[in-house]
């Protein structure tokens, strides 16, 4: 079969949530390289709704983890596809792409083991520092579509846009003069080593909304509610708080009203990428090399230099030494003078 006759593409990414927008320029490479095809995504179910409303997606295939996997395989073989992708190089997402029966089957290549020689051993074997989406994009290079990777998308539905302002105006915002005075934070992180203390971004968050006439508004999932509570201890500013109260796509829908993120190396800082919110991130325990910086986004990255980084390829639940100097070392001024950089005035 020719590549121009691909009718059937599915791409396989089943989490986690900044991945997957991690995959959206690939998606687009796809639909304008065979726009009459039919482009599927597997993904995990809790994750379905980050792309939705996405232009280039036809049909979601969502994953539960729970039923056994050769349920997913023999509704795969159903379709008889034309082009396999698999972005997620796991067991599960292997199994599903070795027996799709599609015609032509590909994967990314992960660099398990050069990852692990920069983390373990210092030593930086990987090629160059390639973004992850120019990773996942490879295998496309190899059917001949070279076009350049455009930007991280995410599309927010009319029904979560419409919610999130009916809960602006509630707290007495109304668009839309929300995104000249909305500062978000999110302090949260699955794994402990990547958070920077939260009362840091409780000076940094307090100083940005002093300087701007801002209020603060806080994101993140239902585990961030101690970090939230922490958070309001030390600042003395208005806050509005939505963490673990919104939706994912609501989140999203909240975080594109405003006109900054403070945040770590998370999902949301890949989601304010995707919807062109400006973004500081503070990175500790991962580095550049990894490929997970901000994609082709208005962001600015804080981090320290120290000999023990990378000490891990997704985070850890504490130092390996014991320190955590990646993040002490790192002061709010620093995150204030970054944001500053971004701040829109700065560009008029």
């Amino acid at each position: 079969m020719a590549y121009s006759d691909y009718r059937r593409i599915l791409l396989i990414r089943l989490s986690s949530l900044g991945d997957i927008i991690l995959t959206t320029p690939v998606l687009r490479l796809l639909r304008e390289s065979w726009p009459s095809a039919r482009i599927d995504v597997m993904v995990k179910a809790e994750f379905q709704d980050v792309l939705r409303a996405h232009p280039c997606v036809d049909r979601l295939l969502p994953v539960d983890t729970r039923e056994p996997l050769r349920h997913t395989i023999r509704a795969l073989r159903e379709t008889h596809y034309d082009l396999v992708l698999d972005l997620h190089r796991t067991m599960r997402s292997f199994w599903l792409y070795r027996f799709s029966r599609a015609r032509q089957r590909l994967a990314y290549r992960k660099h398990t083991l050069r990852r692990a020689l920069l983390v373990h051993c210092k030593w930086n074997t990987l090629p160059q520092t390639v973004p992850v989406p120019e990773r996942y994009a490879l295998p496309l290079r190899r059917l001949g579509v070279m076009t350049p990777l455009p930007q991280t998308e995410l599309h927010v539905d009319a029904e979560s846009a419409l919610a999130v302002e009916q809960y602006l105006a509630e707290a007495g915002f109304k668009l839309p003069t929300v995104p000249r005075c909305l500062i978000a934070v999110a302090p949260g992180s699955r794994w402990k080593t990547k958070q920077w203390p939260v009362e840091r971004y409780a000076a940094a968050a307090q100083e940005l909304a002093a300087r701007h006439d801002a209020t603060i508004v806080m994101l993140g999932d239902g585990h961030d509610r101690p970090l939230v509570q922490e958070f309001q201890q030390h600042v003395a500013v208005p806050v509005i708080d939505t963490v673990g109260q919104l939706p994912l796509m609501q989140t999203a829908a909240l975080l594109q009203q405003c006109r900054l993120l403070l945040c770590n190396d998370s999902g949301l800082m890949h989601m304010a990428a995707a919807l062109g919110v400006p973004v500081v991130a503070v990175f500790g325990p991962t580095v550049q090399a990894l490929g997970f910086y901000p994609f082709q986004a208005m962001a600015q990255v804080v981090s320290h230099p120290l000999s023990c980084r990378p000490c891990t390829t997704k985070g850890l639940h504490r130092c390996p030494r014991g320190h955590h100097d990646c993040m002490r070392r790192i002061a709010p001024q620093q995150v204030v003078a970054a944001a500053e950089t971004l701040w829109p005035e700065a560009h008029h």
